[in-house]
């Protein structure tokens, strides 16, 4: 026993992480975030799958999916069950909303791309709708890879968190094909090997989820919540210079603090044009 006692005393002080040690690649890091958090998503994607079964409950429950997935991306601590449901409470009429308008307005083009695929070969003109249906499909999936996302992040009215999604998918454009991809590419044996509806079933939506808030809330941090910090520290009178001297000196501090998803910011007494709260 005591050959590998040692080995697998894991109380024992390891040499730590080094603190200037270079960053990982975002793409090698996925798959070790990945990895190490392989059962919790199986979790997620079951309770995902529960609370889905009502239709009309899609959109609150991809709120709370995308919640926990957003902390997971940021390693931030996560009380499953719990932090889920609040998200999903506190989400839940725009979440309602968005699930809904998802819903009908993939439905729609779904419908019409199938309409004209099946006729196609009726005209050479059905190219042209064919085409714009391809494309309206595909900036569906981008606005959506922001939505939910913005939804649980930013305080937002919906008609702003649609215009902002529509904006996140021209400006992430490069981000989203490689996210589109790799989603495609979980979908396909889903459609022509059914046996693989029971990975679908096991970990499916949250890995599929996960991709996309992985890639895409760096976006919503660098266009949202930094220049949103970046005003208030002005409006404190806090010096930006100063500012960033700090973060060199403490690479660890995080972007935000994540006052998580039941407690409600006080609003100034009197809201003045488009008033966005991170959380």
């Amino acid at each position: 026993m005591s050959l590998f006692g040692g080995l697998f005393n894991y109380s024992k002080p390891g040499p730590g992480v080094d603190k200037n040690a270079p960053k990982k690649k975002r793409f090698f890091y996925f798959f070790e975030l990945f990895g190490r958090k392989f059962w919790k998503l199986v979790e997620l994607n079951l309770l995902y799958l529960l609370c889905c079964i009502p239709v009309v409950t899609i959109g609150p429950a991809t709120c709370g999916l995308v919640y926990i997935l957003r902390n997971f991306a940021n390693e931030k601590p996560v009380f499953m069950v719990s932090d889920f449901f609040d998200a999903f409470k506190s989400n839940f009429k725009q979440g309602f909303v968005l699930g809904i308008l998802d819903i009908v307005s993939s439905g729609i083009v779904g419908i019409a791309l199938l309409w004209y695929i099946a006729n196609q070969g009726l005209s050479i003109a059905m190219a042209i709708p064919l085409g714009v249906c391809i494309g309206v499909e595909v900036l569906l999936m981008f606005m959506r890879f922001y939505t939910y996302l913005m939804t649980v992040t930013v305080e937002l009215p919906i008609k702003h968190i649609l215009k902002n999604s529509f904006i996140f998918s021209f400006l992430g454009i490069k981000t989203n094909f490689i996210s589109a991809f790799w989603v495609i590419l979980l979908i396909i044996p889903i459609l022509w090997f059914w046996p693989w509806l029971l990975f679908f079933i096991l970990l499916g939506f949250s890995t599929m989820w996960f991709i996309t808030t992985f890639n895409s809330y760096p976006y919503i941090v660098k266009y949202i919540i930094e220049p949103h910090e970046r005003q208030m520290r002005a409006e404190r009178g806090e010096d930006d210079d100063e500012y960033d001297d700090d973060e060199d000196e403490d690479d660890d501090e995080p972007i935000f603090t994540d006052i998580g998803s039941q407690e409600k910011p006080a609003l100034p007494e009197k809201k003045a044009g488009k008033q966005k709260i991170i959380r």
